[in-house]
């Protein structure tokens, strides 16, 4: 009878033994990273080198001022621990590549892609040969061919030279002798300095969306050119697109009322219905904080509808609709990992509120919530220390109607409105019934 109990018990915590006793991915060490550091640095030396023989003069130094930055700041990032090596996610990734260049042998030999501990569905080219993907892309696509349409694209920036030819508009724009004698005549009139100068800056934004929007449609086009010479699923080069407008505009249901009295109502420490108590907001005037520019002529991606409707009247095959292609065993392995990442990249990023509040969200789906109960202790020890040392605004922010939910106002409010004693007994309450679930999971396993 003990052992069918057993036997019974160890099925019910291996359903959920992954989440229990997951442990972040990125084991690199500082020597791995210094060595990481050291390799890009040395392969940036060469870069330079081809640009010192392509551009000359003011060219030349700005472009060069402009990756001194780009890499002085991917570095720090690097040797903190911002980017994640782990050969699983590596190795999607060069068969990926490997596919996309083999059939299309004017892509360069030496491209080298990291892998980013951000969790939004995004990439970045940089322009020399190096390429970010966010860990977020791994989580939101739905499989390797979705992932190659988010290379193509990005390869396809790099072949455009659109990071250089960006960086060339700008230093134009700056030499312009027409942009200084207007400059000048702005500085020289007294009257109404301050709205032309308004007025200038704004068509100069204007003009910069522009260019930008138009290099995102160049880089769509010839993406899916190079993406079409491959093995992967024609539609999924559009899902991709779908995806990103899907994530783009959704915004979280919000966090149940009952939730909060769910999880913070702990044996030493009844839940507190003033920890609800929000400030009102019923008069607040959002017409004065009104946006001067307009949003949309200034942001660099053009609205994916639009993207996705120009795709298809370049491409007419890409009209028809079909399903994601099946996904297979090495993606979703990786979707699950880029799944349990996403606290720990909170962690990593000291993003300590934003991690509570995806805690709680996660508990009430229901979805693995022994686990996110174990981060959520975590999450508000960070917040206890921060409490003490008297930081907290680091790490939790402020309540700003403009620009938040009312659900996320709410957790803001209720997060200020817990004092130390109350913040150190939640922390305690989670920490230790985490140390007790995984003692009781190790001990199981090694009993069976």
């Amino acid at each position: 009878m003990k052992t069918v109990f057993t036997a019974i018990l160890l099925a019910f915590l291996f359903q959920n033994i992954f989440s229990q006793t997951y442990i972040p991915t990125d084991t690199a060490t500082v020597e791995i990273r210094k060595q990481e550091s050291k390799l890009y640095l040395n392969d940036e030396k060469q870069f330079y080198k081809e640009l010192s023989a392509e551009y000359k003069g003011g060219e030349r130094s700005l472009i060069k001022k402009k990756y001194e930055a780009i890499d002085k700041s991917f570095n720090e990032d690097l040797l903190k621990g911002q980017y994640i090596f782990d050969d699983r996610f590596d190795q999607i990734i060069r068969n990926i590549v490997t596919e996309i260049k083999v059939n299309n042998p004017f892509i360069p030999s030496d491209l080298k892609f990291y892998i980013s501990k951000d969790l939004t569905l995004n990439a970045t080219s940089f322009g020399n040969k190096k390429f970010v993907i966010h860990i977020g892309a791994f989580y939101y696509l739905q499989n390797e061919d979705q992932m190659a349409a988010v290379i193509s694209h990005e390869i396809a920036h790099l072949i455009l030279n659109h990071t250089i030819k960006s960086i060339l508009f700008e230093y134009n724009q700056n030499k312009s002798t027409d942009i200084k004698d207007e400059i000048a005549e702005i500085k020289n009139d007294k009257n109404n300095q301050g709205i032309k100068a308004y007025n200038k800056y704004k068509n100069l934004l204007y003009q910069d969306g522009r260019l930008n929007k138009k290099h995102e449609l160049e880089a769509d086009s010839l993406g899916f050119e190079i993406y079409n010479k491959t093995k992967f699923n024609k539609a999924d080069y559009i899902n991709n697109f779908r995806l990103k407008e899907m994530y783009d505009t959704i915004r979280p249901v919000g966090l149940d009322i009952q939730t909060y009295k769910k999880v913070f109502n702990l044996q030493n420490q009844s839940f507190n219905e003033k920890w609800l108590k929000k400030e009102d907001f019923s008069n607040y005037d959002y017409k004065k904080f009104h946006e001067r520019y307009n949003e949309d002529s200034i942001n660099s991606h053009p609205e994916t509808v639009y993207r996705i409707a120009e795709l298809k009247r370049i491409f007419p095959e890409l009209i028809k609709t079909e399903e994601p292609r099946v996904v297979t065993k090495q993606f979703s392995d990786l979707q699950r990992i880029a799944k349990y990442e996403q606290t720990s990249c909170l962690m990593f990023q000291e993003e300590y509120g934003l991690g509570i509040y995806f805690c709680l969200l996660r508990i009430q789906e229901n979805d693995d919530i022994e686990y996110y109960k174990v981060w959520l202790g975590k999450f508000f020890d960070k917040i206890v220390d921060a409490r003490k040392q008297y930081t907290l605004n680091r790490y939790l922010e402020r309540i700003d109607p403009k620009n938040q939910s009312e659900s996320y106002q709410q957790f803001l409010s209720f997060m200020w409105n817990l004092n130390l004693i109350e913040i150190k007994n939640i922390s305690d309450y989670y920490n230790k019934k985490g140390s007790l679930r995984a003692f009781l999971v190790s001990n199981l396993i090694f009993q069976a």
